[in-house]
């Protein structure tokens, strides 16, 4: 089923529509689906499959949604640990005006993960031999960012100002890096919460929408460096057994500064889309804006 107009806003009701729909055309009960949380997507557990349906905001961001599916296929097909796509459905598929696919459930269980967890996978997944055939997109680490400004319809004017001026900035300190990793295919989303451990004790990557080709420098700077030099959510000690994990400190690198302030707007923009959908959110982004007008470290900022 394929739709080409493209829907503007994304509530939770925009979500359950497209839910009923796109499991409709895949032979899905969509009856009793758990809402999950909403973000860059929304996502649904089903009652009647162990499937979890993912919904993009928009028809915008279909060939990023089929890049997904084409990586899922190809971790699933080299046996490394990351969620799968539900067999048998049709996937990328469009429902009124969003993209949505299919998602095998899985269980999650303790112990917690930590920073560890995560830069040892980032490990593994760059040591990972990508086939010639898989055409990654160019890393752009700012370019969600100004779409993201561009349909800002419910913030201050001077903050949007403030986030445009500082994204202009940030691309010409981007462009001037010099990185010292070799480049290669990135998660782009690298945090804790892009990890699962399963029952049997594996820990599983999620998420693949940001998949790209890039430098390896964003991945370690977003999934570790930064909870550790920006946030202090992680404990020195654990800090550096995360460096022993992947074998670079990221901190150490002179680019780290600049990939830092990139990753904050991107965080910050990310909760710009649903300032709607409650005062604690648009509080946290008010928040967030504010302490991005003074460089003052560690920030303190609430996780959504």
């Amino acid at each position: 089923m394929t739709e080409t107009h493209t829907a503007r806003g994304f509530s939770q009701q925009d979500a359950h529509r497209a839910l009923v729909a796109a499991c409709a055309h895949a032979g899905l009960d969509s009856r009793d689906a758990r809402f999950m949380r909403i973000g860059e997507n929304a996502m649904y557990r089903l009652a009647s499959a162990p499937v979890v349906v993912r919904i993009a905001r928009t028809v915008d961001r279909l060939s990023e949604v089929r890049k997904e599916v084409a990586v899922a296929s190809w971790l699933e097909g080299a046996d490394f640990p990351s969620v799968r796509l539900f067999p048998d459905c049709p996937q990328a598929t469009v429902h009124d005006g969003r993209v949505v696919t299919f998602w095998r459930y899985m269980e999650s269980d303790s112990p917690p993960l930590d920073f560890v967890d995560l830069a040892a996978m980032l490990n593994e997944l760059h040591s990972l031999s990508k086939p010639v055939d898989l055409v990654l997109p160019l890393f752009d680490p700012l370019g969600r960012v100004e779409d993201r400004l561009d349909c800002a319809s419910t913030v201050a004017d001077e903050d949007l100002e403030f986030l445009r001026e500082r994204v202009k900035d940030l691309y010409v300190e981007y462009n001037a890096l010099d990185f010292a990793l070799p480049a290669g295919h990135i998660h782009g989303d690298a945090h804790k919460g892009n990890l699962l451990r399963r029952t049997d004790g594996r820990v599983i990557l999620l998420d693949f929408e940001a998949f790209a080709f890039g430098p390896r420098e964003w991945d370690l700077s977003s999934g570790v460096g930064i909870p550790f030099r920006g946030f202090r959510w992680v404990a020195r000690e654990e800090y550096a057994q995360a460096v022993d994990a992947y074998g670079f400190d990221i901190t150490e690198w002179p680019g780290f500064h600049t990939l830092r302030r990139i990753r904050e707007i991107t965080m910050t923009t990310w909760l710009m889309q649903n300032v709607e959908e409650s005062p604690d959110i648009r509080a946290e982004f008010v928040r967030r804006v504010a302490s991005l007008r003074h460089d003052v470290l560690p920030r303190v900022w609430r996780p959504f």
